[in-house]
């Protein structure tokens, strides 16, 4: 097709793109997408259409075969990776990147590119620093963070006053969990682009997880955030509503249900009581293991990764970055077998000592009629969960007044490891072997 045909196509696709079209913006670029393998500008103009279509099927297939027929073309590469990046961005940073994804597939172009430039001695160190800095940020989406560091530093030694690429540096920090250099990288790239909120948050963040209050508050009064420094140093914002933060965990090492394998990790929620807009209180138990549990103080990130609706209210989602603090709470877990629907109730929330019980699932079961009316079932419900107490309650004390109010309860509650904490390793050993039996017999209820 003539050069005026294709132009053509290509300002007609930008009018489609600005009016959010996609779908007709792709049509005009059809005709050209055979021969964008053998020509470089028609390459570069599908690749930046795909750029604006993030998450669109075939853009990885599309986008690689492109940028594969010109591997030593720069330019080409670097909007491949653009394109690429944009769309492996759309993954939360707390899931691990699939293999052959997007942000792998970025990071073997650019670094192919390199290694064929460098090998000619055709680079020059403007587009050197391009494709180091792509190669850092597709790596640091792959969560290979010890490459990706390296590539972002040094393309920063060749353009040391370039902001965006300190904010890039300043996120493969945090993600790695290295606090301390994403706020050097995070300040820099304040100095150099102002107070962009994104910027503000790297701060905020940072600054928080080094116990720097004063950096942080300053970052989040930029941002309108009423903050104050607090007794202990830290920032803080009062009156905040409840968030989740999402955990990965495994197995709770036990019997009990669970959506995914014992060995496998899978994604927890928790509520927290926020202190600032980043960290604050885990106030739920975890069911599975996982590196943070009820009283702990956390870091979080600043995007959210979902929403969920709470008393007719959207509270958002945020995925863990750290526990700052660990919490002094004893915790142990127990299983309860209710002889009526609803029975635990009589002991979730207060206990004594200060104490709260937590349920974390109910497994519906049925047993035999037994004295039951004839013909009649007896609905069972088989529960999981955790009993807290302070740091400083007296266990044994606790153990007496707790079996007290099991016992009004029509509950067959099992706690082994408040005996193991007392120890007494003798009703210990058979509180675990009743546990077993339990879950046996809610098995055997639930078959039947």
């Amino acid at each position: 097709m003539s050069a005026s045909a294709f132009h053509s196509a290509i300002e007609l696709a930008s009018q489609h793109l600005q009016q959010g079209e996609v779908e007709q913006a792709f049509s005009a670029m059809t005709p050209f997408s055979a021969s964008a393998t053998e020509d470089r500008d028609h390459a570069i103009s599908v690749i930046s259409l795909w750029r604006h279509a993030p998450g669109r099927v075939g853009l990885l297939a599309e986008v690689s075969r492109l940028a594969d027929a010109f591997p030593e073309d720069a330019e080409v590469v670097l909007a491949a990776c653009d394109a690429l990046i944009r769309d492996a961005e759309r993954l939360a940073p707390d899931v691990p990147p699939p293999a052959q994804g997007a942000a792998h597939t970025a990071a073997r172009l650019a670094q192919s590119c390199l290694e064929r430039l460098v090998a000619t001695g055709d680079l020059k160190t403007e587009t050197h620093a391009y494709l180091q800095m792509c190669l850092g940020n597709a790596l640091r989406l792959a969560h290979l963070f010890e490459r990706a560091i390296p590539a972002m530093k040094s393309a920063l030694e060749k353009r040391p006053d370039h902001g965006p690429w300190w904010f890039n540096l300043g996120l493969a920090h945090k993600q790695q969990g290295d606090f301390a250099a994403g706020l050097v990288a995070a300040s820099r790239a304040r100095e150099l682009l102002g107070d962009q909120k994104s910027v503000l948050w790297n701060v905020a963040i940072c600054a928080t997880a080094c116990g720097q209050g004063a950096v942080a508050v300053d970052a989040f009064g930029a941002m309108g955030l009423g903050a104050y420094l607090s007794a202990g140093g830290m920032p803080q914002v009062d009156h905040m509503p409840p968030v989740q933060v999402r955990v990965a965990t495994v197995g709770p090492g036990h019997m009990g249900p669970s959506v995914v394998p014992d060995q496998a990790v899978g994604f927890e929620l928790v509520w927290v009581s926020p202190l600032s807009p980043c960290h604050g209180v885990v106030q739920t138990a975890t069911y599975r293991q996982g590196s943070v549990d009820y009283g702990d103080v956390v870091l979080w990130d600043a995007v959210p990764v979902g929403t969920s609706s709470w008393e007719g209210k959207t509270t958002p989602r945020f995925p863990l970055l750290a526990r700052l603090s660990e919490g002094n709470e004893r915790r142990f877990r127990y299983v309860a077998l209710q002889r009526r629907p609803g029975a635990i109730e009589a002991l979730r929330g207060e206990l004594p000592l200060g104490g709260q019980l937590f349920v974390h699932r109910e497994q519906i079961e049925q047993s035999e009629p037994g004295v039951a009316e004839a013909g009649a079932v007896n609905e069972q419900r088989l529960v999981y969960g955790k009993v807290v107490l302070p740091h400083d309650a007296d266990l044994a004390e606790f153990k007496k007044s707790f079996e007290a109010r099991v016992a009004e309860a029509q509950v067959e509650l099992v706690m082994p490891e408040l005996l193991e904490a007392l120890g007494d390793t003798a009703a210990a050993g058979k509180a675990h072997t009743l546990w077993r039996g339990i879950e046996r017999t809610a098995e055997k209820a639930k078959a039947h």
